[in-house]
């Protein structure tokens, strides 16, 4: 809609003013009517600016909200996951730590306890391997050759006892196999004995150096500073969580005030529109509805009557909710 400029005449070349009463009063009334469509006017350009204004704003705030919203569902996913399995972890790490404490500690004792037994076991190996000894140079002993003679049926190297073949008894028929186990059979024991007392001796020492309880202290900090992360997130969250509903609250009023200047906008536009048609009607009013006739006593007006009637027809089909009957309508 174009509005005319204020100082230029909205009368055209086929609309002259007359030059009568009646004349001046209607530029009167066309005068506060043009008045009122250029404050209009400029009251519409102010409504149009608030309400672009306010869309833009809307439109930001909605823009913040929805990153707002997507940094606090971040957290909160982060807090309901990670964090929580973090701490239930913790928990049971630290349950499980105290059960392998008690394990630990055991196995400490059983492997102290082993490597006891073999010592000892030891000790009585060395005197088995000493008694062995002692009977390897009995067998060796020249002055025992008729008793090894006797036992096994054979002479030593060393022996003057004349050559073997004699019978042995049924007993002593496996005495030679018997006497050679008895020396040798306690070097090997003797020697597997230490194999087995150093093993003993590695493994409980390999048990004191990896002893878990040195983790317990790890195991003390790492559920520390997950409690710490998670009283982080947690607070982070609950600050995200404020700032998101007052956005929400932001975004409602916004919404708010667009309605507002929406609907603003649309009132100083009907308004202009009507203030606009009336003063164009007033500058060059095309009424037609005045018969002109030959007698001055002929009515003049019942054109115009039926016009209003007319109006009257449409305002009633444009607002009113039953349909108008005959009757009415004959009454209008």
């Amino acid at each position: 809609m174009d509005i005319p400029q204020k100082q230029q005449s909205t009368n055209t070349d086929k609309c002259k003013d007359k030059d009568n009463a009646t004349q001046k009063s209607i530029n009167t009334q066309r005068s506060i009517v043009c008045n009122n469509l250029y404050d209009t006017a400029a009251s519409l350009g102010k409504a149009e600016k608030r309400y672009d204004g306010a869309s833009e704003l809307l439109n930001d705030k909605k823009c913040l909200f929805v990153k707002t919203e997507d940094n606090y569902r971040r957290y909160r996913n982060l807090e309901m996951t990670t964090a929580t399995e973090l701490l239930i972890t913790n928990e049971s790490l630290k349950s499980n730590m105290d059960t392998y404490k008690k394990w630990n500690t055991a196995l400490g004792a059983a492997l102290k306890d082993i490597a006891k037994k073999a010592k000892e076991v030891k000790t009585k190996f060395a005197d088995l391997k000493d008694a062995a000894g002692k009977l390897d140079s009995a067998i060796n002993d020249s002055c025992n050759c008729a008793q090894y003679k006797a036992l096994t049926g054979k002479s030593r190297e060393n022996c003057n006892c004349g050559e073997g073949g004699k019978q042995v008894i049924a007993a002593c028929a496996q005495s030679e196999e018997i006497l050679n186990d008895l020396v040798n059979m306690p070097k090997a024991l003797a020697s597997d004995i230490d194999t087995i007392f150093q093993s003993a001796a590695d493994v409980a020492g390999i048990q004191l150096f990896s002893n878990l309880e040195t983790l317990e202290p790890l195991e003390k900090t790492l559920s520390d500073q997950s409690k710490l992360f998670e009283a982080h997130i947690n607070q982070v969250m609950k600050t995200r969580k404020t700032d998101l509903d007052k956005l929400q609250d932001d975004v409602v009023k916004q919404v708010q005030e667009v309605t507002k200047a929406v609907t603003d906008r649309h009132y100083q536009r009907s308004i202009l529109e009507g203030y606009y048609d009336a003063a164009r009607h007033l500058c060059c009013p095309p009424c037609d509805c005045v018969q002109v006739c030959e007698s001055n006593y002929s009515p003049r007006l019942k054109g115009c009557s039926d016009a209003i009637c007319n109006i009257c027809d449409e305002v009633k089909d444009a607002f009113c909710c039953k349909p108008v009957n005959q009757e009415e309508e004959a009454n209008c």
